[in-house]
């Protein structure tokens, strides 16, 4: 195995590593991070010769991660994480500052933070926000850091508890819409679109659950039903979703307005709201998700309380 050599390897590069590994787009990890693509494209090169290894296969829909990167992410993580202390001690250090950590599905993280700065700067808070994609370590984090506020789909608050007891959980949404996406040619848009007629098609799981990839509701409903449905893969990044269903013949189905009002001619995607009745014969048969906002039992200074409130008020406006 090549030797490492750790005097190249800068924090930068690192968190660009990291970022692509959770989002498999460079276009989305541009914005989270604001670095130029072109910036982005460097540090991946640098980091290819400084391990020896292609790290990421470029695909239709993006870049997917070999085992080599799958190996590096636990490690580049946790100093991308630990590096993010830095700036908990420097806000700890001003008698009026506070930095907080916010987790959110990643399908719908890109929504908040324009929208939540904007009211930090409106009601001249002086709070600094980080807005990570939903990862298995999330609700560690927030058992850990009064600071930290994650939002996740789960069926009940318990599978929380199950996890820590004495973390706060709240239900935002009961996540009851659904909204078709295909490429804007797809074939389904001829039929008459139904819970049967999705099934007929590849099919892109968009959710993640409190601790795990879940069985979505949509799944939960051909199995139970025998209905038979090839669940193609699991994409969770909203970038790299809309990447790939451009072109190709599979379809997905999301709970977030948000998503669907992101879909415009440029996109080269298809959305629409599954009809009520649908809707209802899906949640006829099993129970919708719910959409939870949850918090350190600490969390309770004017500052978190004020940015849960704007959470669950942007919150009404996604789901």
């Amino acid at each position: 195995m090549k030797k490492i050599d750790l005097d190249k390897l800068d924090l930068l590069t690192l968190s660009i590593l990291v970022s692509l590994y959770e989002n498999k787009s460079a276009t989305h990890v541009s914005r989270i991070l604001d670095v130029p693509a072109s910036k982005i494209s460097r540090c991946l090169h640098s980091a290819r010769l400084l391990f020896g290894d292609e790290l990421f296969i470029r695909r239709k829909y993006g870049l997917v991660p070999n085992d080599y990167a799958g190996r590096i992410y636990p490690i580049a993580k946790e100093i991308v994480d630990c590096a993010k202390n830095f700036n908990r001690l420097n806000s700890t250090s001003l008698p009026h500052s506070r930095h907080f950590e916010l987790v959110m599905p990643g399908m719908i993280a890109h929504a908040y933070p324009r929208a939540l700065m904007h009211s930090i700067k409106e009601h001249h808070k002086d709070i600094h926000i980080n807005v990570n994609n939903w990862d298995k370590h999330a609700l560690e984090s927030v058992s850990n850091d009064p600071n930290s506020i994650v939002l996740c789909g789960c069926k009940s608050p318990e599978e929380i508890h199950c996890f820590d007891q004495k973390l706060h959980v709240e239900v935002l949404a009961e996540m009851g819409s659904q909204y078709l996406l295909s490429c804007k040619n797809h074939r389904i848009l001829k039929q008459e679109i139904t819970l049967e007629s999705i099934a007929e098609y590849p099919y892109i799981n968009t959710l993640m659950g409190a601790q795990a990839p879940i069985i979505n509701p949509f799944q939960e409903y051909c199995q139970l039903n025998n209905l038979p449905l090839e669940t193609e893969m699991t994409i969770t990044n909203v970038s790299s979703l809309f990447d790939y269903l451009s072109d190709c013949k599979s379809l997905a189905l999301t709970p977030y307005k948000a998503v669907y009002d992101m879909v415009d001619e440029e996109s080269g995607l298809h959305a629409c709201q599954i009809s009520e009745y649908e809707v209802n014969r899906l949640f006829n048969v099993v129970e919708p998700l719910k959409l939870v906002l949850v918090t350190h039992p600490n969390a309770d200074n004017e500052d978190a309380t004020w940015l849960k409130q704007q959470i669950r008020e942007l919150t009404s406006e996604l789901v």
